[in-house]
């Protein structure tokens, strides 16, 4: 199969996540035009990144295998079987892509859906509950990080709940109080959002110390962020510890079950009695975690996801390859 994938610049989590399942994948048949360079210099997601959030070796390197010449001729051509653009990007490229025989597919990664016009392309979507036509597109976790977290298995569970991370709005803070008043031993922080004129705000842990940390957790904590899907809660999947997360109108496929690999709630009451059955005994935590991890492995890992996303683009688009957007 061979796939252009168009690019911005800017690090994205959703189409940067997808890219690298598609390469893990299809190898240099998946081509990124433009190179993406933060990728190869182990930027994962994070627009301001600093040395200690890099993420060394996590995006396959391309060793000069990826044909990235001639581009505008192979698109107009049809030479590719697919096209997938970041919604960033698609834009410039469009009097190309309109008059294109690939097939289209656009990435809507961003914190709030994008209005995007109707064509014949096929909308893939992080922020959906499934109901706007577009098909769902989550995030999902590299084996390398997977790896990188469970190589802090071994670490003394020395916090009843943990989270770490930074808060936007002030919510997560105040959730957080709450919990903190209730759980001493919790391990909470949650620093302001990182920007270029303080890239490292206080309270805000390094890549590595975050998840050597978070292994110290009996349960980890997702609460929704800018946009309801977080990197933190495929992050927290990965953890030798319960997950518990915060019930949100998004559509996951083949999502985790709750009360079996998952513990889902609605408000810090509800967490709180969650909370007490991992903390007393009553749930069965390494069986429960266990189920996790194994469901994370099978059907979120970002190969699964690339394998979801090319299932999703031969199904939209048929053997006619083309589709119009509905």
């Amino acid at each position: 199969m061979k796939l252009l994938f168009l690019t911005h610049p800017y690090p994205n989590y959703v189409p940067d996540l997808l890219l690298h399942g598609l390469r893990k994948l299809l190898g240099p048949a998946a081509v990124e035009h433009p190179r993406k360079e933060c990728l190869y210099q182990g930027v994962l997601g994070l627009g301001v990144c600093p040395a200690n959030q890099l993420c060394p070796g996590w995006f396959p390197q391309d060793n000069g295998q990826i044909d990235r010449d001639d581009i505008p001729a192979k698109i107009s051509s049809g030479f590719f079987d697919c096209i997938v653009a970041d919604v960033r990007a698609a834009g410039q490229w469009m009097p190309l892509l309109e008059n294109s025989r690939s097939p289209l597919a656009i990435i809507d990664g961003e914190d709030r859906p994008v209005p995007i016009r109707p064509g014949r392309y096929v909308v893939f979507r992080r922020e959906t509950a499934g109901a706007d036509y577009s098909i769902p597109l989550p995030m999902a976790l590299p084996e390398e990080i997977f790896n990188w977290i469970v190589a802090y298995d071994d670490q003394p569970k020395t916090y009843s709940i943990g989270f770490l991370g930074s808060t936007h709005d002030g919510e997560r803070h105040r959730f957080l109080e709450q919990l903190a008043a209730r759980y001493p031993d919790a391990l909470f922080s949650a620093s302001v959002v990182p920007s270029e004129n303080n890239p490292l705000p206080p309270g805000r842990f390094g890549r590595d110390e975050y998840y050597r940390e978070l292994q110290k957790c009996r349960i980890v904590l997702s609460l929704a962020g800018a946009g309801g899907d977080t990197f933190r809660f495929w992050e927290n999947a990965a953890c030798n510890a319960v997950h518990a997360a915060q019930q949100l109108p998004l559509f996951i496929p083949v999502d985790f079950t709750s009360e079996e690999s998952i513990l889902k709630f609605s408000g810090v009451e509800q967490l709180q009695r969650a909370a007490d059955r991992v903390l007393d005994g009553s749930l069965p935590a390494r069986e429960f975690i266990a189920n996790g991890r194994l469901h994370l492995r099978q059907y979120h890992f970002t190969t699964a996801r690339a394998r979801y996303f090319l299932d999703g683009v031969k199904r939209e688009f048929g053997a006619q390859g083309t589709r119009p957007c509905r």
